[in-house]
């Protein structure tokens, strides 16, 4: 039986097939991603961003594996772990030079003092052993300043609630969508999500040294922004706020503005927490003071979100 002949649009499209299999998501040119010259320029971060963005393997850094999983069996060259070594992100730093005390040209060179913690007394007698007339000044003891009383701070705690800043976000894992609550903190580095979290919206994850991250797209519930974001695994990160409810009235008073968590005032646990990464990203121009013992809000691109101290009676 004679060979079948194959058409000219049969190979083109397998060509095209080739080409697409190798085009690189960063750059878009004919090239494996470890070769890829803009890929290799990013910072150590941004490349994990951009591997777990554009879904490549984290060990191997291939766009796919034929079997689903990676049969690599080369780490990190630097660190050992179950991650490609331009990943790596624990550089190693050298250690710091102290300083060696230099003698003064013009005085004669003096051996340094070590410092010890012995008492005021005994430090005040061994500088009078000193050969050079220095008067040493004999400090009196200073009134201790009380701590205020447990009474007083325990009236404080009940009078007064905090609450910090949350917004509901739609979280898209390619193939559904989920609204749950999350914190807008820039005091933390990294954007993280509690293990449970992560796992009941099966979003997949890769270990990267002695973490494991995982991405995720953030959405609106009303406007159009989109943000494609790495987390931080955290085995507990449960975040109570507020830690009791506020009045009605105290909600009201924020009635005329899109909210970001409408029931900002009911407690709720956190397992979701956005860090100064993204912080730039999300705050917009806008914030609100209304008066005294009320919290203020801040315009982000969720809406509206509401922090600080409740003075309640």
């Amino acid at each position: 039986m004679a060979p079948r002949p194959r058409t000219a649009q049969s190979l083109e499209s397998r060509r095209s097939r080739g080409t697409q299999s190798y085009r690189c998501r960063v750059c878009r040119g004919i090239h494996p991603l470890r070769k890829c010259k803009r890929f290799r320029k990013l910072s150590a971060e941004k490349r994990l961003r951009a591997v777990l963005i554009n879904k490549y393997c984290s060990n191997c850094l291939a766009h796919q594996h034929s079997e689903g999983t990676c049969r690599s069996q080369d780490g990190c060259k630097k660190c050992g772990g179950s991650h490609h070594t331009l990943l790596h992100m624990h550089e190693e730093r050298a250690p710091e030079r102290t300083p060696q005390p230099t003698a003064s040209p013009s005085r004669p060179s003096r051996k340094p003092v070590q410092p010890t913690r012995s008492h005021p007394r005994h430090s005040a007698r061994s500088a009078s052993r000193s050969s050079s007339p220095i008067r040493v000044a004999i400090e009196r003891p200073r009134p201790e300043v009380s701590a205020p009383s447990t009474a007083v701070a325990t009236l404080v705690r009940q009078k007064t609630v905090h609450i910090l800043p949350t917004a509901i976000v739609v979280v898209d894992t390619g193939s559904c969508t989920f609204e749950t609550a999350a914190m807008i903190d820039p005091c933390m580095a990294v954007s993280s999500i509690d293990r449970s979290l992560a796992a009941a919206f099966r979003l997949p994850f890769t270990s990267l040294g002695d973490d494991e991250v995982c991405s995720a797209t953030l959405r609106s519930r009303t406007g159009n922004f989109k943000l494609e974001v790495v987390l931080k695994l955290d085995p507990s990160l449960k975040i109570r706020t507020p830690i009791r409810a506020l009045s009605d009235s105290t909600r009201a008073k924020f009635g005329d503005i899109r909210l970001a968590d409408e029931q900002f005032h009911r407690p709720a646990t956190i397992s979701l927490v956005l860090g100064a990464d993204v912080f730039a990203k999300l705050i917009q121009p806008g914030f609100l003071k209304l008066e005294d013992g009320l919290p203020v809000a801040q315009s982000t691109v969720f809406g509206w979100t509401v922090s600080g101290a409740v003075l309640e009676s």
